[in-house]
């Protein structure tokens, strides 16, 4: 009986802080974000454009459904300022404004989605419903227009006066743009136009127009979950040409001679050395053989070729890394990678068996991830 002789063949994968995901896929991966805002807002009237700016917030939490579309649930407001033309006199007023924004990538849109791009450029439509408190100011100038006998079409035009607490329905449009600072966070600035009732800033406009606040905001959207997924991307198997067997052409046999049969010598068979051991390293999530690794397995080749008679069997490992079917996977692909490339050296396939075994781990920080044995034993 011959002996049997093993060869093993250790593919490890290198810890890197980078995934090399040579055979992956990635996809968009639909996720909630939370999206906190301050800036300044702008309320269109009879005055300079600095003596209209008041300062704004607002805080969303939203949910992005595809590359392209997303909604989100808001809280915006603070202060809204306005002037009276005569006599002339600054009021302010506060008001919080609940929003429901679509949201549309156009970046995306156009030129599609990809995991690399950093800017995104997208615009925004919803609806309101605004909260109006604090109107004090405008009261007490009604007040003092009034006890100074000023008639109510001239001063400035608190036809419309409102106090306590009012609601008033809005429209919003508006577009941003945002760059990411991680896959998770990304830095964000964005316009958004409300549109509200004539009666918000207690003035009457001309033709019972309607009143505008514009807010310019600058902040952080922060995502509450992964943004992205790998996909596998199964190898397509090309299977072997078949080929047809002829059968052989039935020859008759002639009568042999009769031979006076002989004691047969003892066959001495000479004893097979055995092969050092061989290891190969693979980048990580990878089953390809890199030319400096490969050259390694030259001593199997030389083996191979010099005893015939000898088979190979191939097992590939995985680490214990991620999840247990993609290593299952990954196993299979690296120990048929080493089987193609030993049958490019000349190695007839009807002599490599290959198959892989999964997840390996055999204690230590590099033999932990060993990746396959190669077991050379005869017929």
């Amino acid at each position: 009986m011959s002996k049997k002789i093993s060869i093993l063949v250790l593919f490890c994968l290198a810890l890197t802080g980078v995934q090399a995901q040579t055979r992956d896929s990635v996809a968009f991966q639909p996720h909630w974000f939370v999206q906190p805002q301050v800036g300044v807002g702008y309320h269109v009237g009879e005055a300079k454009f600095s003596k209209l700016l008041s300062p704004a917030a607002q805080l969303s939490v939203g949910r992005q459904f595809s590359p392209v579309f997303g909604l989100r649930l808001g809280a915006a407001g603070w202060q809204a300022r306005n002037w009276q033309t005569h006599p002339v006199a600054e009021y302010k007023w506060n008001f919080v404004q609940a929003n429901l924004d679509a949201t549309l990538s156009l970046t995306n849109l156009i030129w599609g989605w990809d995991a690399d791009r950093k800017w995104n450029v997208y615009g925004l439509a919803g609806v309101g419903l605004n909260v109006g408190f604090n109107n004090d100011d405008a009261n007490a100038l009604q007040a003092i227009n009034e006890s100074t006998g000023i008639p109510a079409l001239t001063n400035g035009g608190f036809q419309k006066l409102w106090d306590g607490t009012k609601l008033f329905p809005a429209g919003r449009i508006g577009a941003g743009i945002e760059y990411d600072l991680s896959e998770r966070v990304a830095l964000g600035l964005e316009y958004n136009a409300n549109v509200l009732p004539d009666k918000w800033n207690s003035k009457k406009g001309k033709s019972d127009n309607l009143d505008w606040q514009q807010n310019l905001l600058v902040g952080v959207k922060i995502a509450l979950g992964k943004t992205r997924k790998h996909i596998l991307i199964e190898e397509p198997v090309v299977p072997e040409p078949v080929v047809e067997e002829k059968p052989e052409p039935v020859v008759e046999k002639k009568p042999e001679p009769v031979v006076v049969e002989k004691k047969p010598e003892p066959v001495v068979i000479p004893e097979i050395p055995e092969i050092p051991e061989v290891k190969v390293y693979f980048a990580a999530s990878s089953s390809r053989l890199s030319p400096a690794e490969a050259e390694k397995l030259q001593p199997v080749v030389d083996y191979l070729k010099q005893y015939a008679e000898k088979q190979v069997t191939i097992c590939g490992y995985a680490s214990t890394d991620g999840q247990k079917a993609y290593n299952q996977r990954l196993s299979d692909r690296r120990a048929k990678a080493v089987a193609r490339w030993l049958v490019d050296q000349g190695i007839v396939a009807e002599r490599i068996t290959a198959e892989g075994k999964g997840e390996m781990d055999l204690g230590s920080r590099k033999e932990s991830r060993a990746a396959a044995v190669i077991s050379v034993k005869s017929e």
